[in-house]
């Protein structure tokens, strides 16, 4: 079992008790304690409240821990990982690992960034469904992320003032595009040839907000679509994908359910009971099917990915940091063919 500190991620936080749920759901990991907030009372709150240790410093907590996840707003990831650099502990970081490309590193010792929605069975199913010629030849892949919480904010203080201060990528791109590029990449790790980006400012925050993302991609179209003001959506994360046998169609609100269309006009629908490849694999019944699993599982289960994978497994679900900066290549260039309103090459 890893001992587990967390660097950011209090009370306060969207991703702090996620990620503590999540990393202990199969007894793999143990969150020992932490520093959960530059507001030292905070960060005693949030460790009483998670019923942790609350370290004074960052160099009590590399001398009590094996790993260290940083769950600190994206603006300030950069000078954590330079600080924590020099210690050489293993690193899980909530995605995007940066906010810029002028803030890229290198790293000696192993940085995993997380990416949770390819923790579901059934988009792990869609991976391996590809992989076996199901679907046939590719032509198109259509992931869209809609989401209300610029017109219906998802909590008091919401949006916080770090997600109001555009920098060299768009916020929205850091936070909503960063999962669509994985999934895109997770799903069909092939190389993107060119982009096409269309962003608006719909909202009275005078920042973008909702983004159309066109990619041509080993002769297949593919489309992304992420946004904060889509009225009605809470987390509306859909995939579809479309080869010349077959489509499937998988919606994160009916998340253990995979439509599978057949070019005869057969239909199947898959779960964790009933799939060929994933899904239906021991590890993903905690409960029987009927019994719905969801977000916290899927990320339970890239938790229990990187244990494997710190462990010396490979396994197709774990992501270093050069998959966060290719993701940072893409939307830097995406954002760039907005700007100059013409197809780029990656």
């Amino acid at each position: 079992m890893f001992k587990l500190g967390f660097l950011g991620g209090g009370i306060d936080s969207i991703a702090g008790r996620v990620h503590l749920i999540a990393s202990e759901m199969d007894k793999k990991f143990k969150v020992i304690g932490g520093i959960f907030s530059k507001n030292e009372e905070k960060s005693k709150l949030s460790a009483k409240e998670y019923g942790v240790k609350h370290f004074d410093s960052i160099e009590e907590m590399v001398e009590n821990v094996d790993i260290i996840v940083v769950l600190t707003p994206t603006p300030s990831h950069y000078e954590n990982l330079m600080e924590l650099k020099k210690y050489n502990k293993p690193l899980i970081v909530d995605k995007p690992l940066v906010s810029s490309l002028k803030e890229k590193l290198e790293f000696e010792n192993r940085v995993i960034v997380t990416h949770n929605y390819s923790g579901y069975p059934l988009v792990r199913e869609i991976k391996y469904l590809i992989k076996n010629k199901i679907l046939g030849e590719i032509k198109k892949i259509i992931i869209k992320m809609p989401q209300e919480s610029f017109f219906k904010p998802m909590k008091p203080g919401y949006p916080q003032k770090w997600r109001l201060q555009e920098g060299e990528i768009p916020n929205i791109m850091l936070d909503l595009g960063v999962h669509t590029y994985h999934l895109l990449k997770f799903i069909y790790p092939k190389k993107i040839d060119e982009v096409f980006a269309e962003c608006n400012k719909f909202s009275n925050y005078n920042v973008y907000d909702d983004c159309e993302i066109l990619i041509k991609m080993d002769k297949v179209l593919c489309s992304m679509s992420f946004s904060k003001i889509s009225i009605g959506n809470a987390n509306s994360l859909s995939i579809e994908i479309f080869g010349d046998k077959a489509g499937v169609k998988w919606e994160q609100n009916n998340s253990e359910k995979l439509l599978l269309s057949h070019f005869n006009g057969k239909k199947e629908i898959l779960n964790r009971s009933y799939a060929y490849f994933e899904a239906n694999k021991k590890r993903y019944q905690r409960m029987a099917y009927g019994h719905p699993s969801g977000f916290i599982e899927a990320f339970a289960n890239l938790y229990s990915d990187i244990f494997n994978y710190l462990n010396g497994e490979k396994n197709d679900f774990v992501y270093d940091y050069h998959h966060s900066i290719d993701s940072l290549k893409f939307l830097n260039t995406a954002y760039k063919s907005y700007k100059e309103k013409r197809w780029m090459r990656l």
